[in-house]
């Protein structure tokens, strides 16, 4: 009788226990990024019935079994369901929800690391991204700010690590947009010609002595129009940047050329725009020859650059020199940049140095690309549909950060004035080999032990990471109808222990009774 009490307050212990831990999930059932629990019971050690007897008849190695009776229960763990919560959308940019595994990691003033699914973050006064206990977004620095003369950055550069989708090892600081972000002017360095179509035989403008530099020949800064329209057959405009931010205007000509047994040609001149300009050649870049098979694939460039500037004469122009990539170049202001219509030196020389003036009418004259290489989006030359569509280049003017939006895969990328959209951040997930091993610490925090095992940081959406979702938060995984079971089967199995006390209580009065 007396293990009968002790069994039944074992019993009202651990469901009193129960019952606190499906009070508190009742209670965060609109807790954002709150994961419920569950205890677990056990049974308590058993105790052996004493003095087995034999089975009657003695049968040789045939013993009664051992008899056992327990001795209550006790709650054995407090599990978490680490189960992903419904999605709630909202107006706020910063909200965000992981959709998958994951943890968002946060920092105190302290220095100290924390992890949560509670994605309820706003930017404070000094921009620093919080939630709303104050710990700071932790995410890697991704904005390089580059010294236009010196090409030299001053910020961390992790992107090789963002590039694996392993950033534990990243440098991590407190997210920072500051409304106010500048962005210094970029020199353009790489110019590159996409979505091009030129027709060879298309050929407007004709120079009997100089047929591949006839445009070169014609050209005249001082005029209101350099070129006339009845002296190129197309033309493209770009906009490049030279190392003080200022926008270049630049036009890119071309004209067909001689053909030369199976092979096509095409000639491009490139210049600047110059208000009232003094010389013929002012604003002048480059001057080449494209060369096409008669599938209208590129197989060889050629190009020239001028030594004195403001002159069209032909001596003046000798062969553009290669950058390390094996791409013709050409000057603004003291810099080199670029030009790339997908063909490269894999050698990284030419076939020929000379002048413009050599070449003649001989096309075999023209210095062009030795070990040439092609890319897939290198200009064509097919005998119909020409079109020039599209131009990119690496420059910009300086701005100021306008907005800012975040992707599914981290990426806090800014918009600012200039038209550039320039990544800034980058937020990591953290992942565990055991999410049971972390330590619980409130405000929806968790925080790293060594029962957790190796902690782990990586880009959102990358493999075995969940992936970031702004304008939503992710709610409770508390499911009320089920706790509203568990708390009707643990009032009912209280009221049964509270029952067996009283009961046991009753049979020992009435022993003691009987001795009186």
């Amino acid at each position: 009788m007396r293990s009968s009490l002790y069994i039944g307050a074992t019993g009202m212990k651990s469901l009193s226990e129960g019952l606190h831990v499906t009070t508190n999930n009742l209670a965060n059932c609109s807790t954002i990024g709150f994961k419920s629990q569950m205890a677990l019971y056990s049974d308590l050690i058993y105790k052996e019935q004493a003095n087995p007897g034999e089975w009657n008849n003695n049968q040789a190695n045939s013993c009664v079994a051992v008899g056992q009776h327990g001795m209550g229960v006790s709650v054995e763990e407090i599990a978490t369901n680490f189960t992903q919560g419904g999605f709630e959308s909202s107006n706020s940019l910063t909200d965000l929800a992981i959709n998958g595994k994951g943890y968002f990691m946060v920092q105190d003033a302290s220095g100290d690391n924390f992890y949560t699914r509670a994605g309820d973050f706003n930017v404070d006064t000094e921009g620093v991204v919080r939630n709303p206990n104050g710990l700071a977004l932790m995410g890697v620095n991704l904005f390089q700010q580059t010294d236009a003369l010196t090409g030299q950055g001053n910020a961390a550069d992790d992107t090789e690590a963002q590039a694996t989708g392993d950033l534990t090892n990243a440098t991590l600081e407190a997210i920072e947009i500051d409304r106010f972000k500048h962005v210094d002017a970029k020199q353009t360095s790489a110019v590159t010609i996409t979505d091009t179509n030129l027709i060879p035989n298309s050929n407007v403008l004709t120079d009997i002595e100089n047929p591949y530099f006839s445009m070169l020949q014609a050209y005249d800064a001082t005029s209101s129009d350099p070129l006339t329209t009845n002296q190129f057959s197309n033309a493209q405009g770009i906009t490049i940047y030279d190392e003080s931010g200022t926008a270049h205007e630049v036009t890119l000509y071309y004209d067909g050329a001689d053909q030369n047994g199976t092979n096509q040609y095409v000639e491009f001149l490139m210049a600047d725009t110059v208000e009232n300009a003094e010389n013929v050649g002012d604003g002048l870049l480059m001057s080449g020859v494209l060369q096409f098979d008669a599938a209208g694939q590129l197989t060889g460039l050629a190009a020239y650059t001028p030594e004195q500037a403001g002159s069209t004469a032909l001596s003046d122009w000798t062969s553009a020199s290669l950058s390390e990539d094996g791409l013709p170049t050409f000057k603004l202001g003291e810099h080199d940049v670029t030009i790339n219509f997908g063909i490269s030196s894999e050698t990284g020389t030419l076939t020929t140095q000379n002048s413009a003036e050599a070449v003649g009418t001989v096309a075999r004259n023209l210095a062009f690309l030795s070990g040439a290489q092609t890319e897939n989006f290198a200009v064509t030359g097919y005998s119909s549909n020409p079109f020039v569509s599209a131009s990119t280049q690496d420059g910009y003017a300086e701005g100021v950060l306008s907005s800012y939006e975040i992707s599914n895969d981290g990426i806090i990328s800014g918009n600012f004035s200039n038209g550039e959209n320039i990544d800034l951040w980058q937020i990591p997930l953290a992942r565990f080999t055991s999410d049971d091993g972390l330590h619980r610490h409130g405000d929806n925090l968790f925080g790293y032990t060594s029962e957790a095992g190796a902690m782990e940081l990586g880009v959102p959406g990358s493999e075995n990471y969940g992936t970031v979702c702004p304008y939503y938060i992710e709610n409770s995984n508390v499911d009320v109808a089920n706790e509203m079971v568990h708390m009707i089967v643990t009032q009912r199995g209280f009221q049964s222990n509270s029952k067996v006390v009283t009961t046991s209580d009753e049979l020992l009065k009435t022993a003691i009774n009987l001795k009186r």
